[in-house]
C-alpha cells in the first residue's frame, strides 16, 4: 500500500480496542476486514468493499505483515482510516446498504452527502460519487432555471434535506467540492455563501476558517458585485409602468411598494440576494398584463446576464468551462 492513501498507520491513537464504539449494523460477526475511524470500529466484508472500491481493492491485494496482538481484533487486523467516524458511517452504510443512499429524488441528509461524497472520490467508489454530484446539484444547481426552483421559488424542492438560513451548508459545499474538483457547483454555492451578511458569514467557524485565504477573499468581493447587483434591480422600477398601461395608478402603487420592500430588506442586510429579488417579489401578480409583460422581460434579462457574469465574478472559467468539466468528470465516475 502506498504511503499517499493513507489507509494504515504503525500505531494506534485514542482510546484502546476495548472502548472503542463498535457500530452494531456494520459489525458483521462473519466479516473479515475491520476498519478503525476515530474511536469507532466497523467490521465488513473484503469482497463487497474491494468490489465496489479500486481503492480498497489495491490495498487488500498487497500482501500486508503480521500485525501486533494489540493492533488485530480476533486475529484480523485493523485498518485505519484517516476519516471522520461520522463520514466513514454514512459511507458504509451507502455501500453496504444498497436502500441507504438512493439517486434524486429520493431524499437524503446534507451532512451525508458530503460524507459519501468526500470518500466515495478519495476511495474510489464511482457510482456513489457520480450519486451524491446529482443530489447536491439539487440544491446547487449549475443551471440557473434549476437553481431559482430548488432554493428561491421552491417549486422543485432539493432532495437533500437542509436548513434554510444556514450559511455553513454554503460554506462547506464550497470547500467539499473544490477538494473532490466538481467546479461547476462552485458558482451556486458561492452564491449563496455571498447572499448572507458578512457577519454571518465571518462567525461561521470552521466551515468559514476550513476555506482557503483566496476563496475567502473572493467570497467577500463577490458579495460587494452582488450587492451592486442587487441595487440595480431598483433601477429597473424606472421603466415601470409601462408606456402602454392600461392601469397607471394601480400599477404605480405596486411598483412604489414593491421598491419598499426591497429598501427595507437592505437595512436588513439582506441586500446580496439579486436573483431571489427578481424571482420572488410579487411586484408581478399586481400588475396590468402589459406591464407584467414588461417586468417579466426586464427582470429575465437580469437575471440571465448575471448568471453568465457569475463565474468570472467569482474569478472561476466560463460556464462552457465549467460544463465541460462536469461531462468528463461524471462520464469518468460512470
Amino acid at each position: 500500500m502506498s504511503q499517499e492513501q493513507n489507509l494504515e498507520d504503525d500505531a494506534q491513537s485514542g482510546c484502546s480496542l476495548d472502548e472503542c464504539t463498535r457500530v452494531a449494523d456494520l459489525w458483521f460477526p462473519d466479516a473479515n476486514l475491520i476498519l478503525r475511524a476515530e474511536n469507532t470500529l466497523f467490521r465488513v466484508h473484503t469482497g463487497i468493499i474491494c468490489a465496489r472500491s479500486a481503492v480498497f481493492s489495491d490495498m487488500i491485494s498487497v500482501p500486508q505483515p503480521a500485525q501486533p496482538e494489540d493492533q488485530t481484533l480476533d486475529g484480523h487486523p485493523i485498518v485505519y482510516l484517516h476519516d471522520s467516524a461520522a463520514e466513514v458511517e454514512v459511507f458504509l452504510r451507502a455501500v453496504f446498504d444498497s436502500n441507504y443512499f438512493m439517486p434524486p429524488p429520493s431524499p437524503t441528509e446534507f451532512n451525508s452527502v458530503i460524507g459519501i461524497m468526500r470518500l466515495a472520490h478519495k476511495y474510489d467508489v464511482p457510482y456513489l460519487f457520480r450519486r451524491a454530484l446529482c443530489h447536491l446539484e439539487s440544491v446547487f444547481s449549475p443551471t440557473l432555471t434549476d437553481l431559482i426552483g430548488a432554493l428561491i421559488t421552491r417549486i422543485t424542492p432539493p432532495s437533500v434535506e437542509f436548513t434554510l438560513g444556514d450559511v455553513n451548508v454554503s460554506l462547506i459545499t464550497i470547500s467539499a467540492v473544490s477538494e473532490v474538483g466538481a467546479v461547476w457547483i462552485l458558482p451556486a454555492a458561492c452564491y449563496c455563501a455571498c447572499t448572507f451578511s458578512v457577519k454571518d458569514i465571518l462567525s461561521a467557524g470552521k466551515p468559514w476558517n476550513t476555506l482557503g485565504a483566496d476563496q475567502q477573499q473572493i467570497c467577500l468581493t463577490s458579495r460587494a458585485e452582488l450587492i451592486r447587483a442587487t441595487t440595480r434591480t431598483y433601477r429597473l422600477f424606472r421603466r415601470l409602468p409601462s408606456p402602454h398601461c392600461s392601469s397607471v395608478d394601480t400599477c404605480q402603487i405596486a411598483v412604489s411598494a414593491a421598491h419598499d420592500r426591497l429598501e427595507n430588506r437592505a437595512d436588513r442586510n439582506y441586500d446580496a440576494h439579486p436573483l431571489e429579488t427578481w424571482a420572488s417579489n410579487d411586484i408581478s401578480t399586481k400588475l396590468c398584463d402589459t406591464c407584467h409583460q414588461l417586468w417579466t422581460e426586464l427582470s429575465t434579462e437580469a437575471q440571465e446576464s448575471l448568471w453568465a457574469a457569475l463565474p468570472g465574478i467569482l474569478e472561476l472559467p466560463e460556464w462552457d468551462e465549467l460544463y465541460k468539466t462536469r461531462a468528463a468528470v461524471l462520464e469518468a465516475s460512470t
